[in-house]
């Protein structure tokens, strides 16, 4: 299963609106019951940084693409964050509790 992140930092005045856009995201996702998509979401509490972890199995296409909220909040990131728009990078994962492998 690849794994993806997706890691960056915002302007002050940006945060409210990025975490209502990742609200707005996960309520759509939520809605559609995406069972090959492991997906979520973090924000530091006391900064402006985001990552982000997206696992999709095996030979499954990326569902929120799909999605208009999904990509409104891609594009909200775009708008709001410092330097080049975020870009996804896979991982890979070498130990986990609970999570699936």
């Amino acid at each position: 299963m690849p794994t993806l992140m997706v890691r960056y930092k915002v302007k002050d005045e940006g945060v409210p609106e990025v975490v209502a856009a990742v609200q707005a995201a996960f309520a759509a996702i939520e809605a559609k019951r995406l069972p090959k998509l492991r997906y979520a979401y973090f924000h530091h509490p006391e900064s402006r940084e985001f990552f982000a972890l997206l696992e999709l199995e095996e030979g499954a296409e990326n569902p929120l693409f799909g999605i208009p909220e999904a990509r409104a909040l891609q594009a909200t990131v775009a708008r709001h964050a410092l330097g080049d728009a975020p870009t996804p990078r896979p991982w890979v994962m070498l130990g986990s509790h609970g999570f699936a492998r």
